[in-house]
């Protein structure tokens, strides 16, 4: 994923965060008044938004780490070398 991409879906998240703040922060919604139904909405879309800019990021993270796992793996392959886990030491030598 792009740099611009990544950045959008940052956007989206942020726009959604500032979405379920807004009734609050510009005080349209009356305290310790029920929510009134522009408010529901500001907070029900807001959160849908953050939520899904959340799993956006959260993909592009999981991808990531994916690539670097198979760009390790092609090195190691490259090398000729098998991929050795490491071994625990017992105890003793602790």
């Amino acid at each position: 994923m792009t740099r611009a991409g990544l950045a959008m879906i940052a956007l989206i998240f942020l726009a959604g965060l500032w979405l379920v703040a807004a009734p609050f922060a510009v005080r349209y919604q009356p305290p310790h008044a029920a929510w009134t139904g522009m408010t529901r909405a500001d907070v029900g879309i807001g959160s849908a938004l953050a939520v899904t800019g959340l799993g956006g990021m959260l993909a592009v993270i999981a991808g990531r780490v994916r690539e670097m796992y198979a760009d390790a793996a092609a090195v190691t392959s490259r090398r000729g070398d098998p991929p050795v886990p490491p071994r625990a030491r017992p105890m003793e030598e602790r």
